[in-house]
């Protein structure tokens, strides 16, 4: 029952941080397009074009990391891993999953006084137009510290699984045939 409010709470987070991704993806490509457009037809470039793109894009990037993490879709080498057995597995993430735990709640511990830096000076681009600096400087802590609670759960479910490991073996990705559907 707890388990499925907190999966609930976090996919709800992940909806609403995919949302913010893909709104921020839609400016990008707004501007981008209304530069090229100006600078091409009109022979007059959209001023700060460059700068806002540049401010933007880790909140692009970021806000996706923990739908990726809840949805398994990051990179993964399985060629080895879809074949171990599922205990096997289970020590393999309890191997991998602490790893990233360091390294996202390190880089969640590191950047969050950069972000409070970056607000109290109201840090912007240099360039024609100075765009905000600090909406991308606060979104990296925020969303490493999301998935940093992400691999919190995973870590404590992994644990719960060396008692009863899972009869089969998951696989890690799905190959989609086109030609056999």
């Amino acid at each position: 029952m707890i388990d499925k409010m907190i999966d609930t709470i976090m996919d709800r987070i992940a909806w609403g941080m995919s949302v913010i991704g893909a709104f921020v993806l839609l400016l990008m490509l707004v501007v981008t397009i209304a530069d090229v457009v100006a600078d091409k037809l009109l022979k007059l470039p959209f001023p700060g074009s460059t700068e806002l793109v540049m401010s933007i894009m880790p909140i692009s990037v970021c806000a996706f990391l923990l739908s990726l993490q809840i949805k398994k879709r990051h990179i993964v080498i399985d060629l080895v891993v879809n074949r171990l057995s599922p205990k096997a597995r289970v020590f393999l993430q309890l191997l991998t999953q602490p790893c990233g735990l360091f390294l996202f709640g390190l880089l969640t511990w590191l950047t969050i006084p950069m972000a409070i830096h970056s607000i109290k000076i109201g840090e912007h681009t240099g360039g024609n137009v100075g765009v905000p600096m600090y909406p991308a400087k606060v979104m990296i802590p925020i969303a490493t510290g999301l998935v940093t609670i992400q691999l919190i759960i995973e870590l404590v479910r992994t644990l719960g699984q060396l008692k009863n490991p899972p009869a089969v073996a998951e696989k890690t990705f799905e190959i989609i045939d086109d030609n056999n559907t």
